[in-house]
């Protein structure tokens, strides 16, 4: 079971995480403040489309697997995860270290040895120090990680649960999770702080939460039901609500501007954030194939490249602040998706593809 249409919404979120950081770190306040592409000015809600898509993904991986009775499927699953993330992971970490901050090295052997091995483990996300330490956007990389484990070890009961009983943890366990995070650490007035704690993985269950929903839909064949009995209809549901849902949760993230400091926002918010994207991987899997159409191929290849720009753009970024400092923000935007594009297909057709094939 495989919905290619899901390429498109992580071509889309990596690229959205890509043009936030090039407008935060160049700066560029005078980036449009209203109409389509105000979007990017919060281009970091790419990370929360990829854990809904991962769980989605993840789902139809796991759960398949187990109910295929395969003898092994837990350890096929976590090589098939493994050889497709830690490749380009390391050798991103190792490229953001020599070139960006070699500095790093010379501190004392035993910090070194922490902070490499919490990145190489994917347990850096777990303290502010590590946090991002090493080419930043890898704290979710390791959130995913975490989830990936979670999720085998816990696929009998994923594979049979009640939906209902499926999203309503995964959320109460996110907003418990959201809660202790925000309290415990709002007296210490550093918002990253509360980010940090408010983004493990316990947190984020909700996003998990609603992609697992969405794989057990189509695995259980309820959605093969829905669309055999009018295909029309669940596509407009669909549409709606993450229309719906989309108007919602936009209004109330620019009416709290002061997000972080906001117990309502930090805890619930991010519930919405994940229906919304909830609703349009939902649409995207009800779509028929559209990466055949000519016209659309090269988003589809953005997709298949994304986890490459994905851990590509900071360090690409980065270098080009350091080196060319006068550089305007749109030159700084070309010029990272040009070089950031050019790695990402390199490492794909030459580091991950073989990997990946390899052990299928």
């Amino acid at each position: 079971m495989f919905f290619p249409n899901v390429n498109f919404l992580r071509g889309a979120a990596a690229l959205l995480v890509l043009v936030y950081h090039v407008v935060e770190l160049a700066p560029w306040p005078s980036f449009p403040t209203e109409g389509a592409l105000l979007i990017f000015r919060v281009g970091w809600v790419g990370v929360d489309l990829f854990f809904v898509i991962s769980g989605f993904v993840i789902g139809l991986s796991a759960i398949r697997l187990y109910r295929e009775g395969t003898a092994a499927y837990r350890w096929t699953f976590m090589r098939r995860r493994l050889a497709r993330i830690v490749p380009l992971y390391v050798v991103t970490g190792a490229a953001f270290l020599l070139l960006i901050r070699p500095s790093f090295l010379s501190l004392s052997w035993e910090k070194v040895a922490v902070q490499i091995g919490s990145h190489l483990v994917f347990l850096h996300n777990l303290h502010p120090w590590l946090h991002v330490a090493i080419n930043g956007p890898n704290w979710s990389v390791a959130a995913e990680m975490q989830f990936y484990v979670l999720a085998i070890l816990a696929v009998p009961l994923l594979s049979r649960v009640d939906l209902r009983w499926l999203f309503l943890g995964g959320v109460l366990i996110a907003w418990g999770a959201r809660a202790l995070a925000f309290f415990g650490t709002r007296e210490l007035g550093q918002p990253v702080v509360t980010f940090v704690y408010a983004t493990q993985v316990p947190a984020m269950l909700d996003a998990f939460a609603i992609g697992l929903c969405i794989a057990r839909l189509h695995l259980d064949g309820t959605m093969a039901r829905w669309l055999a009995r009018s295909r029309a209809l669940p596509m407009l549901a669909t549409a709606g609500a993450f229309a719906v849902a989309l108007h919602f949760t936009w209004n109330a993230y620019w009416t709290h501007s002061d997000f972080w400091t906001s117990a309502g926002m930090v805890v619930f918010w991010r519930t919405g954030l994940a229906l919304t994207f909830g609703a349009l991987v939902l649409f995207a899997s009800e779509l028929p194939d559209l990466t055949r159409l000519p016209l659309l191929r090269p988003l589809d290849y953005l997709g298949r490249v994304s986890y490459g720009i994905y851990l590509w753009h900071l360090p690409v970024i980065l270098t080009l602040r350091n080196e060319w400092p006068t550089l305007s923000p749109a030159a700084l935007l070309a010029l990272t998706v040009a070089i950031v594009l050019a790695l990402a297909a390199t490492t794909w057709h030459y580091l991950e593809r073989p990997i990946i094939r390899r052990f299928r």
